[in-house]
Order: structure tokens, then sequence, then C-alpha cells
């Protein structure tokens, strides 16, 4: 009987997400689509509309990687994207400057407005991966501290093309 009171005793000491690794994504009053990794991170007012996500390796997610791995230094440059997103076209620019600093803006028209936001960081490639960690950002995602995995598919003096950890969107960026 002792057994079986411990027993009850240990997994009440327990959290109760332990083991499960989620990521919980909701949209704010802007529109804005945000990924938080716990659910106490979703604001209140946002908690009836979140989903949870089962959180993928990423080797599940991303199935193609470089034959060869990719130096850093052949990533230093200034890079351009140009999409649309809801029916919006956009663009964003980035230079990843050495000793794995980088910063950019980018812009989105939006019928007869324009929004524009900046950001800069740090970047690094891990085992395929560009990463970059946001310091600082005028639009309120991504949030400072925050990183980003994107798996590096190609790479040359033209473009660099990666698939968004985040998104799993795949993205072309032009040399500028």
């Amino acid at each position: 009987m002792r057994v079986f009171h411990l027993t009850l005793v240990i997994l009440f000491l327990l959290p109760l997400d332990a083991g499960l690794a989620e990521t919980y994504k909701y949209v704010d009053e802007n529109g804005s689509v945000n990924f938080v990794d716990s659910l106490d991170k979703v604001p209140a007012p946002y908690r009836k509309n979140f989903q949870a996500l089962p959180d993928l390796n990423r080797g599940e997610k991303v199935q193609k990687k470089p034959a060869a791995p990719v130096s850093e230094k052949s990533l230093i440059g200034r890079w351009e994207y140009q999409g649309n997103m809801n029916g919006n076209s956009y663009t964003v620019i980035m230079s990843l400057r050495p000793k794995g600093v980088f910063d950019g803006n980018g812009f989105k028209k939006m019928e007869e407005k324009t929004a524009v936001w900046m950001f800069k960081g740090n970047w690094r490639v891990m085992e395929g991966d560009l990463v970059l960690t946001y310091t600082w950002s005028s639009a309120p995602d991504p949030k400072r501290g925050t990183s980003q995995f994107d798996t590096i598919l190609e790479v040359n003096d033209q473009f660099l093309e990666v698939k968004s950890g985040r998104t799993g969107e795949v993205v072309r960026y032009t040399r500028k």
C-alpha cells in the first residue's frame, strides 16, 4: 500500500507536460501567426483559439540536405527575397555579415499601404542549417532572443535556397 501511495505522490509531482514537446500556434489581432514552445507563452486573449502542433524532428520536416558542408564564408553578402502572402507582395532584404552578424528590412505592400520593418541579430551555420538568432526587430515577430533554423538546400554565387524550419516554405534569396 505504501508503494502505491508513493507512486501517486511522484506522479502528482511530475509536470503534466513532461515528455510532451509541443509547439503552440496562435494568430494575434494584427493577423500575425505566432509560434511558442509553451502554453504559458500564449497571451490570455488568444488561448481560446490556439493550435497545439506536435514537435517534429527537424530531419522529418526537411528531407533534402546539401551534399557538401556549407562554409559560412559562402553565405556572407546581401540577399533579397520577393514573395506573396495572403495576396500581399513583400520583399525581405538581409545582409549576412562577417563575424556572424546579420541585419535587414522588409517591405509588405497591403493595398495602398506599405509596412516596413527592420531586424538584426547573429547568425551561424550548424549541421546544415542557417541559424538566425534575433537580437532586435521592429515588428512583434520574431521576438528578441528567438532562433530560426532554416535548412540550407543550395547556395552558389547567384542564390541561397533554404527551407524554413518554422513554416516549411522553400525560399530562394537572390544575391545582390
